[in-house]
This record gives C-alpha cells, structure tokens and sequence, in this order.
C-alpha cells in the first residue's frame, strides 16, 4: 500500500508538471484538471479492493487476484532463467510437461491456461500475465501498484478516445472525459489488475492510429504501429477490439467524406457485408455460423455460472458440484488434482466440444487434472431460451439484458444497485438520443454511429453471457458510447457545434 502511494503521488506529479510526458496535453483540458480526474479515478484501486474484500472475502478466486499471482510466478521464472522468461514474453517458450518452466511454475498457475475453448470469442490471459510479470519487478509485491499501473493504462487510453472523437464536442470536452473516467462499471473495473485496464488502452490508442491513417498521409511508423495493436486486439479482447478497429476505420473515413450523403446507412451496410464475409469464412473453415459459434460460448459460460469445480487435462474438460471432498490435491502440484472414487460430474472431450457427456460414478482416481476454476453458483445468472425465440425475440432479450439489466426493483446486491443506477444513465441517453435525432438539426451520423457501435457490441455481450454480473463488467466500453451519444446533442456549450450536414 506504502509502495502505491508513492508510485501515485510520482504519476500525479508528471501529470501535473508536463502532462505525463506530453501524453495527456491538450488544447482544452489543463494539467491541474488531468491530475484531478486521474486521482478521483484512482479511487477505484482501494473501492474494488474493500468491495471484493467485504462482499467476496478477498480477490484469491476472482481473476484479479489469479492475475496478479500468475503475473509473481512468472516473474519468479524470470530470476531463475531470465533467458527463458525473455522467450515466455514473445511466445517462444517450451512449456511441456518436464520442462523447468512447466514443472515449476506453469503448474502453480490457475489462469495462464484457463478454459477449454480456445475458438472463437477467446480472450487470451497470457498477454495480461504477461504484461504484469514485468511490472512485478517494480511493484515491491504489491497488489496495488499492479492496480494503479492498470488503472494509468486505462486513463491514457481513454486520453486517446477523447482525442479521437472530440472534434464532435466542440466546448463539451471535460464531459467527455468525465463520461469516459466515471461511468461507473467503466471506472471499478479499470480500478483493478483485470484485462479491462490494457483494453482500454489499446482501444484508445487504436482508435487514435486509426483516426490519423484515415485523415492523413500514410506513413511506415504509423502502419506499423496500428499492426501492433491490430494484433493484441486480436489476443486480448477481440469482440471489442477487433471489431471496433473494423468499425471505427470505416466511420473515420466516412464522416471526412463529403460525397456520400447517407453516411449512417452506407456504415451498417459496410458492417452488414463485412459480417457475412466473417460468417462465410467462419463456416467454410470452421464448419459453423457465428450465431452458433456464439451460442456454444454461452453454454460454456453458462456451465461456469452454475458454480463448481472445473479441471482439465489434455482429453476433456470436467465440472464437479462445489464440493472439494471429491476431489484429492496432488502433493507439490498446488492447481492439480485426482476426481475420487464413484465422485459424479459431467464433462466435454476436446474434439467434439458440443457433446455433453456424463459419468455418474468416477473409476478414474489416477488421472491428474489441472484446475481451472472453483467457485460457487453465482447469484446473478439469467436464462434466456434460445430454442424457443425467433432472431426478433432474440435479440431483444439479448439486448435488455445486457442493457436494462438489472433495474432497482430486481437488483439484489451492491454491485447490482450500482448497474442499475448505470442503467438508469442509459435510459436517460436513450432517450435524449432519440429526441436529439428527431427534434435536432446537428448532423445525425456521429451520434448515430457511437449508439449502433454500442448496441452491436450489447447485442453479443448478451447472447453470450448469461450471467448479468459478467454483463455489467464486459458491456463498460461500448455503453460508454451511448452516454457520449445523448451528450452530443445535449446543449452544453453555445455556437460550437459542429455544421449541419445535409
């Protein structure tokens, strides 16, 4: 705690002094206004913390905590065999079974391998570990300078989405940025060692690349470096990485475009065509739809919600009931376990994932499986029956719960009563959206384009995840936009909107 303290009066003291080396400067904004937005934002280290402290008992089972412990045991690989730590970084390891990495370390991770479906919609841990492994030589083993770096990424990143897109705020500049450092999901979760600080970064960072490529000359530097973030925002957090740079491209170019008149129109046409071409790919190389690639997330997701214990070895994935005398620890292998005589549990072979399988007396006691996850049935799951509802249907369900769920009358927790004071920020910029768009003259397509952006994104955020807990934390980048939506026709500022367009 005494080390992040530090590490946070330095980063205020850059920002205050020179802009944290010139990243953070801008026209409008002033330094002493950016060190009071990264403070009040960095009061989300210590509230993340005392919440999951006093409401879950601790981080030790949630991914912050298994984050930041996997982030220490690679780091300790790195004072053993720097060399070999250097290959782990760029993905050159050997981590076989028998290898001193495997042996020694790989084994007393819980998420640097975890989940059976490495497919689609896969969001890849080793990168976040990875990035924390080295912070971890600064960070005197506290959990909270880890916190505070994520929670510095973040705030960059969303320096850059500011720079992006505040062409179209003209006097409305602080209120972007108070939208984007203070939506509340957006502001906890940025406020720990999870992927949602480096997503942000990244999409800020990309967005502003790409924002430069579209209106200006192409040059080496820049096409190199939106590659680079191209390929993390593949590994990382693709359904809203990737999509967004795919997404983003194409609104830059046509908002500076002055021969296409239905802007609005030609981009969902742009996104529809590039869907079909990703659907077509999706079922000639993969033999499936990405309807059904996203189903098969969500009942995997699904099997998790209900709780228990996972483990996984090189044949099948298992889930047990939330009961840890039917497993047995394997001595000096602290994430790996044996399943007891006649213990019941269910279980999916890797080649042929779709398959449930059921084994109602266990005869197997030698096989040792790694653990990936152990934890109770979650108390904010929600069901949605895909069998029943035509795509209309669906997608409304898909889009209430990942939007409006939960609402005051049906939260039952603190993090709950905190989505829904979101959810009520999103019905009012909903609203002030649509009034905006009927009863405004301002050009429609910039607001047009951030509400269709996040409602795609909701739309899979739902279909995919069944559990309105996970929805709240995933759907924080892209409701952001809706909120920036209804600011752009709120009438902050006088004579400083942008020209109507025909």
């Amino acid at each position: 705690m005494i080390a992040a303290a530090i590490y946070l009066l330095i980063i205020l003291f850059l920002i205050y002094k020179n802009n944290f080396f010139g990243l953070l400067k801008d026209e409008q904004i002033n330094s002493k206004t950016f060190t009071l937005l990264f403070l009040l934002k960095a009061l989300a280290i210590p509230a993340f913390y005392l919440v999951y402290k006093k409401m879950y008992g601790g981080l030790e089972k949630f991914d912050a905590g298994k984050f930041y412990t996997d982030a220490t045991i690679l780091n300790d690989y790195a004072r053993a065999d720097f060399g070999g730590y250097l290959k782990v970084l760029f993905g050159f390891q050997d981590e076989s079974p028998g290898t001193l990495l495997f042996d020694n370390y790989i084994v007393n991770t819980t998420n640097w391998d975890n989940g059976r479906l490495k497919d689609f919609l896969y969001n890849d841990n080793r990168i976040v570990i990875r990035f924390h492994s080295l912070i971890h030589f600064i960070a005197f083993n506290s959990y909270h300078v880890h916190a505070l770096i994520s929670c510095l990424l973040s705030f960059i990143g969303i320096n850059y989405i500011y720079r992006s897109i505040k062409d179209y705020f003209l006097g409305k500049e602080l209120f972007v940025l108070l939208i984007l450092c203070f939506l509340p999901a957006l502001w906890f979760y940025t406020g720990a060692v999870l992927k949602e600080g480096l997503a942000i970064f990244v999409l800020g960072c990309m967005l502003y690349q790409i924002k430069k490529v579209s209106s200006s000359k192409i040059s080496f530097s820049k096409v190199c470096g939106l590659l680079t973030l191209l390929f993390i925002s593949l590994v990382l957090k693709p359904y809203l990485l990737f999509f967004a740079a795919i997404y983003f491209f194409a609104f830059f170019i046509l908002a500076s475009s002055k021969k296409i008149k239905y802007r609005s129109i030609f981009l969902i046409s742009i996104i529809t065509v590039a869907f079909i071409l990703l659907n077509g790919l999706s079922v000639l190389i993969k033999k499936r739809s990405l309807l059904e690639a996203a189903i098969t997330h969500q009942r995997i997701f699904a099997d998790a919600s209900k709780g228990g214990i996972f483990l996984l070895d090189s044949v099948k994935f298992v889930r047990l009931e939330f009961d840890s005398t039917l497993v047995k620890k394997i001595e000096n292998k602290p994430n790996y376990f044996t399943i007891k005589k006649n213990a019941p549990y269910i279980y999916w072979e890797h080649t042929h994932q779709q398959d449930t399988l059921f084994s109602s007396a266990n005869t197997d006691t030698i096989t040792q499986y790694k653990l990936v996850y152990q934890l109770p049935k979650s108390g904010s799951n929600i069901f949605i029956d895909y069998d029943s509802l035509n795509i209309v249907s669906l997608g409304a369900s898909c889009l209430y719960y990942s939007l409006l769920h939960p609402f005051f009358f049906n939260s039952k927790s603190l993090l709950q009563h905190l989505a829904s004071i979101e959810n009520l920020f999103i019905v009012v910029s909903l609203f002030i959206f649509f009034i905006g768009l009927i009863k405004n003259k301002k050009d429609r397509f910039p607001a047009i384009a951030l509400v269709v952006f996040a409602l795609l994104l909701c739309l899979l955020i739902g279909l995919t995840t069944p559990n309105s807990g996970a929805i709240f934390r995933y759907r924080s980048p892209a409701v952001v936009f809706i909120l920036l939506a209804a600011l752009y026709y709120l009438p902050v500022s006088k004579n400083n909107d942008p020209p109507i367009s025909n």
